[in-house]
């Protein structure tokens, strides 16, 4: 089975967005009896909960500039994170269409006129960009795991 990374970007503002809107998820569906933390150790089980820590870690590392007015945030998502978040985008973007019957990209130029559709199109943006992680295959009947790494001169 071959991963792949997906560095995904932001303004800061769309950050924080993100951020919220998935810790609001989350709250809502431990409301509803679904396991997104761990009761005792409290580390994430969850897809978005794992998300909000890989966010949470780009945050505190992020370098700080006080030149800009706006900060620009990265962190990376493999595909069993990355996938589920780009169709929970799509879904809001979705539904934002059909509640205001406005289409969430300019028509002409295909920016995003949305919060989430900004978001969605760091994903795409993502997809352009991502690079193989790590594959597997099976040896003996035993996984062999292989991390891959790009040859440096």
């Amino acid at each position: 089975m071959t991963t792949y990374a997906y560095p995904i970007t932001l303004y800061e503002y769309t950050f924080n967005e993100l951020e919220m809107f998935l810790k609001e998820l989350c709250e809502e569906w431990e409301k509803e009896g679904h396991l997104v933390y761990d009761p005792v150790t409290r580390r994430p089980v969850g897809t978005f909960a794992t998300i909000l820590e890989i966010m949470k870690e780009a945050k505190q590392s992020a370098p700080t500039n006080e030149e800009s007015f706006t900060q620009i945030l990265s962190f990376t998502l493999t595909d069993y994170l990355f996938i589920p978040l780009q169709n929970l985008l799509k879904e809001k973007c979705q539904m934002y269409k059909d509640k205001t019957g406005n289409d969430p990209f300019n028509s002409i130029t295909g920016e995003p006129q949305f919060s989430f559709a900004t978001m969605l199109e760091a994903t795409r943006l993502a997809i352009k960009s991502a690079s193989l992680n790590s594959w597997s295959s099976f040896g003996d009947n035993e996984p062999v795991i292989k991390l891959w790494s790009p040859k440096r001169t």
